[in-house]
């Protein structure tokens, strides 16, 4: 018996190692909380394109007549399963950890159930998609068109994530109550969320081409189709990749200038801002330049490096997408601030201002009683009225 209390204060002290640990050192808490936002959310990103992706290599092995497009559409349709699932179990795990219990009138309950639901349904198309490859060979199109919905189901099971990850943010504000669903998920075409919303399907596009490439060189020695075949579809996972992502930056600086712009007319950026601002913008040009050099080489398993640093760049920026997405900073200013107002000015009288308005007669005939040097008498019913009008602290 002594053995094994023995044994369960050791797992005890062991288990509370990593909070000491995270205590200790505050930038492993920030570490750990960013990597848990940018890891899923480029990997529902990729699956969300990865449909797309592997529907177009399988349009072109018919139209080109070449099996390499046919076997690079399965590797890409076996990625997306991976992540499908991969993302639809640790999804539960984490609800079951970070929720003590659903409740069915709650609107952002209800909203991040719906998007495990939602993702469920994509994988579970996502699947199928890979499973039948053999069986719907005589059938291209109901196979091209399984593809397709699976990442159709997929975008709408990001947007639908974002909206809960938004709504739970709005929740957090002390001002909740002031703040209704309009002010969420519509601050104005040209507000933060909504640029980071237009960014969502080239950035889908863009990390399931960059997540194909990489893996295409991965399962080089696990599935050898030969060199031609690697040297072909790499440098065409790279190509998406980069024209996905060429579009994606384009977007993100035609909204950065704006940015600029509006700050420098309301006085509210200097000259410093700017050149940090334009330094943000070109850091991004790096994964395109990366992607760029991969496309053209003759030798691209070569440049594996290049292909996981350009990865990782763009598994990055999904930090600064994710806080866009979540930024709450353009809703009502003034909402908390109506809230604590109209009450105090709800209690205010509207014949306020007219107590002003009579106290100038009154100080009138008070002057001319004296003049006269009668003794000057108050006018009950003037102080009565007063009194009445006034309102109690």
């Amino acid at each position: 018996m002594n053995f094994f209390q023995d044994v369960l204060a050791q797992l005890t002290i062991w288990a509370a190692l990593p909070k000491q640990w995270l205590q200790a050192y505050p930038f492993l808490q920030t570490g750990i909380d960013t990597l848990c936002v940018t890891l899923p959310l480029a990997a529902l990103l990729a699956f969300a394109g990865l449909g797309f992706v592997s529907a177009t290599a399988r349009i072109l092995s018919i139209t080109r007549k070449r099996s390499s497009y046919d076997k690079c559409a399965r590797q890409l349709a076996m990625l997306a399963m991976i992540l499908g699932w991969s993302l639809l179990i640790a999804g539960r795990v984490w609800l079951f950890f970070a929720q003590d219990a659903y409740t069915p009138d709650s609107l952002p309950d209800f909203m991040v159930e719906l998007s495990w639901i939602l993702l469920g349904l994509a994988v579970l198309i996502s699947s199928l998609y890979f499973a039948l490859w053999k069986f719907l060979v005589k059938v291209p199109i109901l196979h091209i068109f399984m593809g397709i919905v699976s990442s159709i189901q997929a975008c709408i099971a990001v947007a639908v994530t974002l909206g809960s990850a938004r709504m739970l943010s709005a929740y957090m504000r002390p001002d909740a109550s002031s703040i209704t669903l309009g002010d969420i998920f519509f601050p104005g075409w040209l507000s933060p969320f909504w640029c980071a919303l237009y960014w969502t399907l080239p950035l889908a596009l863009a990390m399931a081409g960059a997540g194909g490439a990489m893996w295409l060189a991965i399962r080089r020695k696990r599935e050898d189709f030969g060199r031609d075949h690697y040297n072909t579809m790499i440098p065409w996972c790279a190509v998406w990749a980069r024209n996905a992502w060429t579009i994606f930056w384009l977007i993100f600086l035609g909204a950065t200038v704006a940015e600029i712009q509006q700050g420098w007319q309301g006085d509210a950026f200097t000259g410093r801002n700017v050149a940090l601002e334009s330094i943000k913008v070109l850091i991004w040009l790096a994964p395109l330049a990366l992607w760029t050099i991969v496309a053209r080489s003759a030798a691209p398993m070569r440049h594996k490096l290049s292909l996981l640093l350009a990865l990782l760049i763009a598994v990055a920026f999904m930090l600064p997408y994710y806080s866009q997405v979540t930024d709450l900073s353009t809703l009502k200013a003034d909402a908390a601030q109506e809230t604590l107002v109209e009450p105090l000015n709800s209690g205010t009288p509207e014949t306020a201002p007219q107590e002003s308005g009579s106290a100038a007669p009154e100080a009138a005939s008070q002057g001319d009683e004296q003049a006269t040097g009668q003794p000057a008498t108050p006018d009950v019913s003037k102080d009565t009225q007063s009194e009445a009008a006034t309102p109690r602290p």
